[in-house]
């Protein structure tokens, strides 16, 4: 019985071994990816602007009001009794009057300064020495300073120096006046009177007989005499 079941198993084995193999089933293709294309870069669409108003009105920057700066109170000028003496004495209308205490001539030991309201002069200067000795060493720098020929004549006859009392020997006589354009075009006068005073006149023009006139006006006297100025006015 064993052997019968065995010859039947073997058989049944011999006979599927000699059965065509069945077919497998071809495995499915894989599908090729699709190509990848790039994208395009995205381009970033600009925010829209708000429209400009018509009148845009700005806003105003705040307005700072500036402190303004204290102006000190000029103190008042105290005159020395040389420099009171000189302004007593002024002719003329005298303005803004101011003692000199530097840049003196040399030798002075007093001096004022004052404006003055004629259209042709702007300042007048008064200066005192001790003798007239002094006073023409500073007179004569001025002249040689500015090339006057010494005893060369009036305003009149344009930059000149002279005596305008006549005397001998001229070049010594202490009374004396010059007449010259400084630098900046100016005109200016220098007078000397016995005593020990010294004048100087600066014109607001080039102008040199509108300061002659000046310093002459309403002298009537022959040989005349300045009137600018008079010791002991009032």
């Amino acid at each position: 019985m064993s052997r019968l079941i065995l010859a039947l198993t073997l058989l049944v084995v011999a006979l599927a071994a000699c059965a065509p193999a069945a077919s497998v089933p071809s495995p499915s293709p894989v599908p090729s990816r699709p190509p990848v294309t790039a994208s395009p870069s995205p381009v970033a669409t600009p925010a829209e602007s708000p429209a400009p108003s018509v009148d845009p009105s700005p806003t105003p920057a705040p307005v700072v009001t500036p402190t303004p700066t204290p102006v000190p109170t000029p103190k008042p000028v105290t005159f020395t009794a040389k420099e009171r003496y000189l302004i007593k004495g002024i002719q003329r209308t005298a303005i803004d009057c101011r003692p000199v205490r530097e840049d003196l001539p040399a030798k002075a030991y007093a001096g004022v300064e004052c404006r003055s309201d004629d259209p042709a002069v702007a300042r007048m200067g008064f200066y005192l020495f001790h003798n007239d000795k002094d006073m023409l060493a500073a007179y004569y720098a001025r002249v040689r300073a500015e090339g006057l020929k010494v005893n060369s004549g009036s305003c009149v006859d344009g930059e000149a120096e002279s005596a305008f009392i006549p005397g001998e020997p001229d070049d010594v006589l202490v009374d004396r006046q010059a007449c010259f354009v400084n630098d900046e075009g100016y005109a200016n006068f220098r007078l000397t009177l016995s005593g020990g005073l010294y004048v100087g006149l600066l014109g607001r023009s080039a102008n040199m007989v509108a300061l002659e006139d000046f310093v002459w006006r309403g002298s009537v006297d022959v040989p005349g005499y300045p009137t600018i100025w008079s010791e002991g006015a009032s």
